[in-house]
């Protein structure tokens, strides 16, 4: 395994963990564990921003997008490309959407007297908009990784 592979695996990885544990983070909100939940969402977030940005830098470090792929026969292809700017597209907008819902919830659970409170319903919605959307990236990086690195 080069280091490129190397890299692009442990993104894979937190991708993959990503959804699974905001899962377990809103099973939390069933037992009432309210904190905890807030807890264990913002460190995946802090933790997916960190490795997305460190990814950013290796990939412009490394000459870009193209270098890390090079060795795929895949990569000049349309399907491929395709496949590449929807994810790409996929993650800009969940991680977005994932942002406004940290921004505004962290104001709402401040001002909350008791929850589940007003902007609950809006939250439970967008929260699972939010992890389908990190379900839509781990898939398709997945798929992206499989046509860069294993076909």
């Amino acid at each position: 395994m080069d280091l490129n592979s190397f890299v692009v695996s442990i993104i894979l990885t937190i991708a993959i963990l990503a959804p699974i544990a905001a899962m377990y983070a809103v099973s939390l909100i069933r037992k009432g564990k309210y904190r905890k939940h807030i807890r264990i969402q913002k460190t995946i977030f802090w933790i997916c921003t960190v490795a997305v940005l460190l990814f950013e830098i290796y990939i412009r470090i490394s000459g870009g997008s193209g270098s890390l792929i090079k060795e795929s026969i895949y990569t000049d292809t349309e399907f491929f490309r395709l496949i590449l700017n929807a994810h790409i597209a996929g993650a800009v907008l969940t991680y977005l959407l994932w942002i406004v819902m940290i921004i505004i919830s962290n104001r709402k659970y401040k001002m909350a007297k008791e929850l589940p409170g007003k902007f609950s319903k809006t939250h439970k919605a967008l929260g699972y908009l939010t992890i389908f959307g990190l379900f839509y990236i781990a898939i398709s990086a997945l798929v992206v990784y499989i046509f860069a690195f294993l076909l």
